[in-house]
């Protein structure tokens, strides 16, 4: 279910933290599997919200499986490894700044996909 894909990624996330020292957000794949946590997470809240609907989980579940493909099968190997960080991303605001942010972005992203799934159906 997407509960526990959620939580598959959220342990996967805080593993790279621990293991990279720093938020997992410096990188293309980092940031991929953080926008795949997102979607999920936006559609475990519409799934409490709205318990009728399914077309939620039709629509987010492939998205958030494309986008952590792509992260994990295509993207280079060199791109995913974890790195130091650049000076100017040892900060306070990678983490609470760049979170916000791609939490903003798929909570868009789901919102443009139902809206795409209403006007299809």
């Amino acid at each position: 279910t997407m509960a526990s894909a959620n939580a598959a990624l959220l342990l996967l996330l805080c593993l790279r933290w621990v293991d990279a020292g720093h938020f997992p957000l410096s990188n293309m794949y980092e940031s991929l599997l953080f926008l795949s946590w997102g979607i999920s997470a936006v559609h475990l809240y519409l799934a409490l919200k709205v318990p009728q609907s399914a077309v939620a989980g039709t629509l987010t579940s492939p998205t958030a499986l494309g986008i952590l493909a792509f992260a994990t099968l295509i993207l280079p190997p060199e791109l995913q490894k974890a790195t130091a960080l650049v000076p100017a991303l040892k900060s306070n605001w990678l983490f609470m700044h760049v979170s916000v942010m791609m939490m903003s972005y798929a909570t868009l992203l789901v919102g443009s996909l139902m809206s795409f799934g209403y006007l299809a159906i």
